[in-house]
């Protein structure tokens, strides 16, 4: 697993922490304040971001009321939708999210990205084991991204 941490600019400090947090719990993870070959226009930029999501399985979004300003984050997370790659909020205070934004688990705080890395390695253990017993992820309730969300959305 290695999870691309999508943030505003000027909430390095929570991307910071769920960064040590997912380290310190032995997952991989993408920052992009700790990546020096970020510059460019809008091209080279878009290429950058779009290399470093595929280079992830799962994405966690750093959100405030900042966030409202950004147009990366949305893309960002469109980005992963399109993968179905499991995605997160990780909320910085409590905001109203909009509607789109509602779907995926909310994390309030590092205990909650924990949850995440556990429930994330189960979910994807067992249906590591299961593929040899079954075509179909439909014993399980749907993909295992869905699975995952479910069994996340119940421990928080």
């Amino acid at each position: 697993m290695k999870i691309f941490i999508s943030h505003k600019q000027q909430d390095d400090i929570y991307a910071k922490e769920v960064k040590q947090t997912l380290t310190s719990c032995g997952v991989d993870a993408y920052l992009d304040l700790l990546d020096d070959t970020i510059s460019g226009d809008g091209e080279k930029l878009t290429q950058h971001i779009k290399s470093k999501i595929s280079e992830c399985s799962d994405v966690i979004v750093i959100l405030s009321e900042k966030t409202k300003a950004s147009w990366w984050v949305p893309f960002e997370i469109g980005m992963a939708s399109e993968k179905d790659m499991p995605i997160a909020n990780y909320l910085v205070s409590y905001i109203m999210l909009p509607e789109y934004l509602t779907y995926w688990p909310r994390l309030k705080n590092q205990g909650d990205v924990k949850k995440y890395v556990e429930i994330r390695n189960k979910v994807s253990a067992d249906f590591i084991k299961s593929r040899g017993l079954y075509e179909s992820a439909s014993i399980y309730g749907g993909t295992e991204t869905q699975v995952f969300y479910q069994q996340l959305k119940k421990s928080l």
